[in-house]
């Protein structure tokens, strides 16, 4: 696939999933705010990585740290999911569905970082 493909399926993929959650977030009760601040940092900061990645395309480095650092910003995502979970903000069959789609964005993630690793080497 082309790589200029998977980085529209990456930003596409992603606002499903902020669009998704953003759904689920008028449920938490009003005590709720920081996890809701954090989440929608953690959105708007997951749609800056991916800009800021493909803007610096042209260097292979600087577009992986991007990247990586999307990459610590949707764990984090995943983790305040985790907590909505537990504390019963969400139900088990929203986990799934927001799960799913973490998946898919890490696997597309990987993806990207693996092909500019091959494109170092052969340039290397």
């Amino acid at each position: 696939m082309e790589e200029g493909k998977v980085k529209f399926n990456l930003l596409e993929s992603t606002n499903k999933l902020i669009d998704y959650v953003n759904n689920l977030v008028p449920n938490f009760p009003k005590k709720e705010v920081v996890l809701k601040q954090n989440l929608e940092k953690t959105q708007y900061e997951l749609i800056e990585n991916i800009f800021y990645s493909n803007v610096n395309s042209n260097s292979p480095r600087i577009r992986d740290k991007y990247l990586k650092n999307f990459l610590v910003k949707l764990a984090m995502y995943d983790m305040y999911i985790k907590i909505s979970y537990k504390k019963k903000y969400i139900s088990n069959h929203q986990l799934e569905c927001v799960a799913r789609l973490l998946i898919i964005i890490r696997k597309l993630v990987y993806g990207v970082i693996r092909s500019n690793g091959n494109a170092l080497s052969k340039s290397s």
